[in-house]
């Protein structure tokens, strides 16, 4: 068994992308090797900023050889369709076979195709990886034709340490690579990975990502504790920057104290999104005067000049926001309105302060309806996205809503208020953190529901996996932010009111679909949404999902539909729900039948003077008694006990099933056992249509 290394080195591969590109590497190597008959025991991608690498090992030293059996005319078939088959085959009558089959005797073939010596396969199969890669952004260089993240700079692929000979992009494999970019820019051969990895590591580059990753995080936190500090706790971060660097060297930087009279988003937003430096916190949780930062690269100096050289970027970068913080100040928060008047929202859906407006009804309509102080929700509403036209915002895009948060209680706007400029951005990714204050909720909500509705209403929908407004996404966070129990109201009656707050006359966008229409698309997708969500979150079937949603019609809210979902789930995980699906299935099986036979639907009106045998006789008045209580039960959105009653039906509808025949010869007792059988039904889809499960 043998090993195959393989390495991609191009300029700067951007972070973000790295992971993606290592996983689709190690896919179609794995798929690329079954196709040729390779097997192997395991594959390996390591990716650096400059780098992506393959290891493959246990590789046979040739593919293993095949025999396919090709099926021929009949013995007795005419000469032409004989000659024909064996033109194609490229072989004579004495090497084939007669078989004898139920429609006669056949000629077969048996077709024998020899191993390959790997070291050919990989040579054949190699391009086709590097071609296979999907990037998000890919660029030409050059003269050269082929796309590809970044320009190509160098291939290294051996098998068994010997040389497999390819090329891509105008670029030659060889055996040789190169370490770090100014410490070891030389290149050098290798004779396999260990020999590689190690080498790589002798010419500073630390080819595993999670190393990377745990130095960096030990470096940080080093140097925070020389301090008495704590690092702000950023995982996304760290994980960009073991993607920028290969040989990580934790630094700390100073900030000018006289910055610290900012607001700390004000100063960690530089340090960390821009900057890609680690904010520290002191003791009390305040944010502290220094900063680490990790170079690519260790210096004579421990890093002197990378220090001066980057608080240097920082102080001019905070003295830009020490300059718009104070030029901001000096005019009220509304006034930045008048700005949005001439920044379009969407060409098709009116300027900024037009969706202003619109928040301003629309979250007064909620307000309403769930008992929010008006004046504070219109009042949040009207301010929502003055803060976009701030000096502040404008360089640092990243602040909105928080910056609008500190202007607003700067001028002595009420704490709901400021909160719900800010809040009403939340969630801002999936999983996210959702606001708590009601006035936060109803404009987040607002916020959502008038951006869905205007795109759906002009045709612009998610389609595959083109999704440029992030529709998906908001449609998500619309159902995250209704999952609050003061949020009862209908969501259709809340979308069909946002579609009356649009000037559609001024507008006239090309493609205008009417209320109804846009409605029922919008309701529909959202139960996409949540049926994505729910399954995802919390591992839920998806036939629970579609259960539920069979009634949505009937409850349209999202916290309802929540609510039974999690019900479902308690119930069909236990005994009692899994037998009574399946008499339900039984139940509902009949009914399917006996209506068709009779062109007609049983609804469960029953005739208490026809029912004759005890077990038909406590089925009804269980049912008749349970109903209620489950509906009232339903009402109060109490499912898990109402799905519990559902379950204490189990044993009379196994006594009915074992003692009662439903489909008798007296027609008016059959029909009452179907009515008995229909209000079965009737009970249990008070809480979800159970014919959806599979059971």
């Amino acid at each position: 068994m043998a090993e195959w290394l393989l390495e991609i080195f191009s300029e700067e591969i951007p972070s973000r992308m790295q992971k993606a590109a290592q996983e689709q590497l190690k896919t179609l190597t794995a798929q690329s090797l079954q196709k040729e008959r390779l097997s192997f025991e395991i594959i390996k991608t390591f990716v650096t900023p400059r780098r992506l690498t393959l290891v493959v090992e246990g590789l046979p030293l040739q593919s293993s050889e095949t025999e396919e059996e090709k099926k021929g005319p009949r013995v007795d078939a005419p000469q032409p369709a004989i000659d024909g088959f064996l033109n194609t085959l490229g072989v004579k009558l004495e090497d084939c076979s007669v078989k004898e089959t139920p429609k006669g005797n056949f000629l077969f073939f048996v077709k024998k195709e020899a191993g390959r010596p790997t070291r050919d396969v990989l040579a054949y199969i190699a391009p086709s990886l590097l071609e296979g890669i999907r990037w998000p952004k890919s660029m030409r260089w050059g003269n050269m034709p082929t796309p590809w993240v970044r320009p190509l700079r160098g291939l290294l692929s051996l098998f068994d340490g010997h040389l497999v000979p390819f090329s891509y992009a105008g670029v030659i494999s060889s055996s040789t690579t190169r370490g770090h970019r100014f410490l070891a820019p030389e290149p050098f051969p290798v004779k396999n990975f260990k020999d590689y990895e190690q080498k790589l590591r002798d010419h500073f580059v630390i080819l595993d990502w999670q190393e990377r990753r745990t130095l960096i995080e030990k470096g940080i936190r080093q140097i925070a504790r020389n301090g008495q500090l704590i690092p702000l706790k950023d995982e996304a971060l760290l994980d960009e920057v073991a993607g920028l660097v290969e040989w990580p060297v934790a630094l700390q930087g100073s900030v000018d104290s006289h910055f610290m009279e900012l607001p700390l988003e004000v100063i960690t937003t530089p340090m960390r999104v821009h900057q890609r430096y680690f904010p520290f916190i002191n003791a009390e949780g305040k944010l502290a005067p220094s900063f680490g930062l990790i170079a690519n690269i260790a210096t004579s100096d421990q890093g002197k000049t990378i220090i001066r050289g980057n608080e240097r970027v920082l102080r001019a970068r905070l003295s830009d926001a020490q300059f718009f913080w104070e030029q901001d100040q000096k005019h009220p928060l509304e006034t930045f309105n008048t700005a949005l008047r001439t920044r379009l929202f969407h060409q098709h859906l009116g300027s900024l302060f037009d969706k202003i407006e619109r928040l301003v009804k629309v979250s007064a309509h909620i307000a309403e309806r769930v008992g929010a102080d008006l004046n504070i929700v219109k009042r949040a509403a009207l301010l929502s996205k003055a803060d976009l036209a701030s000096h502040m915002v404008g360089e640092f895009p990243e602040l909105q809503g928080i910056m609008g948060r500190y202007y607003a209680q700067n001028q002595g706007e009420p704490l709901d208020v400021s909160q719900a400029i800010e809040e009403h951005y939340w969630p801002k990714a999936p999983g996210g953190l959702v606001p708590q204050a009601i006035p936060s909720l109803i404009l987040a909500m607002a916020d959502r529901i008038d951006t869905l509705v205007g795109f759906f209403a002009i045709g612009i929908t998610p389609s595959g996996s083109k999704d440029p407004f992030a529709l998906r996404r908001a449609g998500l966070s619309l159902i995250a932010l209704s999952l609050n129990p003061h949020f009862s109201f209908s969501i259709p009656d809340v979308l069909g009111y946002a579609y009356d707050t649009y000037t559609w006359s001024e507008l006239t966008p090309p493609l205008l679909k009417n209320r109804q229409e846009t409605i029922q698309d919008l309701w529909q997708f959202l139960l996409e949404r949540f049926k994505f969500a729910t399954k995802d979150s919390q591992a839920t079937p998806y036939d629970h999902v579609d259960a539920v949603l069979a009634i949505a019609h009937e409850n349209p809210t999202f916290l309802d539909l929540s609510l039974r979902v999690r019900a479902l789930d308690q119930l069909m995980d236990g005994e009692d729900g899994q037998n009574l699906l399946v008499a339900y299935k039984r139940a509902s099986n009949i009914l399917r039948i006996e209506e068709e036979k009779d062109t007609k639907v049983y609804e469960g009106t029953i005739q208490e003077n026809e029912l004759k045998m005890p077990e038909e006789k406590k089925l009804f008045s269980t049912l008749q008694t349970q109903s209620s209580e489950i509906q009232a039960l339903v009402n109060k959105r109490d499912f898990i006990t109402a799905v519990q009653r559902l379950g204490t039906l189990r044993p009379y509808v196994d006594q009915f099933f074992d003692k009662v025949v439903v489909n008798t010869e007296d027609n008016t007792l059959r029909m009452n056992r179907l009515h008995l059988l229909a209000l079965l039904r009737k009970t249990l889809h008070q809480v979800a249509d159970f014919s959806k499960i599979e059971g």
